[in-house]
């Protein structure tokens, strides 16, 4: 077995980009969304030592292009189509019960204001109640652990 990585790293973020892509379920979804940068700011505590941010620029069916900004001011700059700020204990319950088998929704998240998020958000629900569930075999392949583990 593979050894797992820790999330969030950028070997993690690489890697889930990779298995998310290879998705048939992800690819549509994607490319009824059309091309997007995203960014996202896991921020520190439980057991992340600093905020951790990422920028995806994913222009389907190309690999994803992965940036990772210093800090949110950073990842500011690069200017993103969204950007979410999510707390570390929340991006771990998240993937924890993907990983475990179950179905969660960020974006009940998103709408239960646990994330904050800057960009268009009506696009994101029409696009996101029509591929829910999208990815979580491919994440689900991706060898992980948490920080402090």
């Amino acid at each position: 077995m593979a050894e797992a990585l820790v999330f969030p790293s950028q070997a993690w973020c690489e890697a889930a980009a990779r298995a998310l892509l290879a998705d048939e379920q992800v690819q549509l979804a994607l490319s009824e969304f059309g091309p997007v940068t995203s960014g996202i700011v896991v921020t520190r505590g439980d057991g992340l030592p600093s905020d951790f941010c990422l920028l995806a620029r994913l222009r389907p069916p190309a690999d994803a292009q992965l940036e990772f900004p210093d800090d949110e001011d950073e990842l500011e700059e690069l200017e993103p189509d969204y950007i979410a700020w999510a707390p570390h204990s929340l991006c771990k319950e998240l993937l924890s019960a993907a990983l475990a088998g179950a179905r969660p929704d960020p974006l009940r998240a998103i709408l239960e204001r646990k994330v904050r998020l800057r960009g268009d958000l009506e696009r994101l629900v029409k696009h996101a109640g029509r591929h829910r569930g999208a990815g979580l075999e491919a994440i689900r392949t991706v060898p992980t652990r948490f920080h402090g583990e």
